[in-house]
């Protein structure tokens, strides 16, 4: 499988900045598949709903119901949505959802299934090797995950936005592995770190380690070690 790793400068606002490379990706007159489309909690994606002919959103929980983005919406895993909708799709894309992903096989081999050949999935994570990751990672582990979130965020926030995480897919060996296994031929992966996304979850104290990690991220050059993972994968 071809790769390739870059570290490229942090962006203004992280989901503009992918939802911009979607759009960028999206052949004229496509049709787009939102994976884990929900209601759109990460934040309108006006690039890609310019750009796509045909916007369709799959996503197990109610709350597809209430994205208006969408042209069409099934309350569905993509597992189940790909076996009725085979080499349908020009371009697919998930935003802040691998974190969540059960089944690392059965998600990438159905977001395989749903593109046409020599289309790709594109998607963008958290970095389970950032301090955010590991730190979450391990609080949900030793099941404190809900009672540390309770501390920096609005219980109706936490109500509203948390979902279970599984950090199974969220790194740039895991999703590597998977993509190769289900048939993906190449693979783009565009890192960057950004510290206003993680500063509201750490301690008011933190906020400073949150900009010198970042400086010093950007210094050595790491790609692995930054906070987002951006990819586009090219299906064989």
């Amino acid at each position: 499988m071809r790769r390739t790793i870059t570290a490229v400068p942090q962006p203004e606002q992280g989901v503009r900045h992918f939802a911009r490379w979607v759009a960028a990706e999206c052949p004229e007159g496509a049709r787009v598949l939102n994976v884990g489309a929900g209601c759109n909690l990460s934040g309108e994606l006006p690039a890609v709903r310019r750009r796509a002919a045909v916007l369709v959103g799959v996503d197990p929980d109610d709350s597809i119901a209430d994205n208006p983005t969408l042209d069409q919406s099934h309350r569905s895993t993509v597992q189940d949505f790909a076996a009725a909708h085979e080499a349908e799709f020009d371009l697919a894309f998930s935003v802040f959802v691998l974190e969540h992903v059960s089944d690392p096989a059965g998600f990438t081999e159905a977001c395989a299934r749903v593109l046409k050949p020599g289309h790709a999935f594109m998607a963008m994570t958290v970095n389970l090797w950032h301090y955010f990751g590991l730190t979450s990672w391990l609080a949900n582990r030793l099941g404190v995950a809900d009672a540390l979130l309770a501390r920096v965020r609005a219980a109706e926030q936490v109500e509203e936005y948390h979902f279970p995480i599984e950090y199974r897919l969220n790194s740039i060996t895991a999703i590597t592995r998977h993509l190769e296994s289900a048939g993906f031929a190449a693979v783009e992966f565009r890192c960057w770190d950004l510290p206003s996304m993680y500063q509201s979850y750490l301690p008011a104290r933190a906020g400073a380690f949150a900009r010198h990690y970042n400086r010093c991220v950007y210094a050595v050059g790491s790609p692995h070690l930054m906070g987002h993972i951006t990819f586009k994968a090219t299906r064989a």
